[in-house]
């Protein structure tokens, strides 16, 4: 397994394999009630290392799963929202880039992480070639609500022009819930 840094803020394990390099961009939030979205999305950055060892791939595609803390399988049912997506960047769908999970909710208290699996595409098949799993996210009645730091605000706003349709309303609607910790 390698230790991956992705925010700063957390560590996360992925796989051996070492054609892509992933992080989050913006990691789950680290407390959250059962079945009520996560604040902000989930937002997974992939980048190629070296050149190529497959020249098939076509279309990267990531997917979230649920685990519980030690990692073992979660039911697919306790994790709702948008659970797969491509991976793009401002020239469109491609080989490296980000891909964006949300609004996901875990419906069922306890502690679980977030894996997050890259898939290749090529014109035979689809392979998955690494995987990151989150820090845990505990899942509780009672959990602070999540509020984004100006740090996240500031990623997310640095990634509108990456094509993760990002709108204005959700940055007015973060940038109200981060400000607003502030006045409190």
């Amino acid at each position: 397994m390698v230790q991956d840094t992705t925010d700063g803020s957390s560590s996360s394990s992925s796989s051996s394999s070492r054609e892509y390099c992933m992080r989050f961009e913006i990691a789950p939030q680290a407390a959250a009630w059962p079945n009520v979205p996560f604040t902000l999305p989930v937002i997974v950055s992939v980048r190629t290392v070296g050149a190529p060892q497959d020249y098939a791939v076509q279309q990267l595609a990531m997917n979230v799963s649920l685990r519980t803390e030690s990692g073992d399988p979660v039911a697919s049912y306790h994790l709702s929202g948008a659970l797969t997506s491509s991976v793009r960047n401002h020239d469109g769908n491609t080989t490296s880039g980000f891909a964006r999970f949300g609004p996901l909710a875990i419906t069922q208290p306890g502690r679980y992480r977030l894996r997050i699996a890259l898939a290749a595409a090529s014109p035979v098949d689809i392979t998955i070639k690494d995987y990151i799993d989150s820090d845990v996210v505990d899942v509780h009645i009672g959990a602070v609500a999540h509020r984004p730091t100006p740090t996240q605000i500031s990623r997310l706003q640095s990634l509108v022009p990456e094509n993760l349709d990002i709108t204005r309303a959700e940055m007015e609607e973060w940038e109200h819930a981060c400000f607003a910790c502030f006045r409190n």
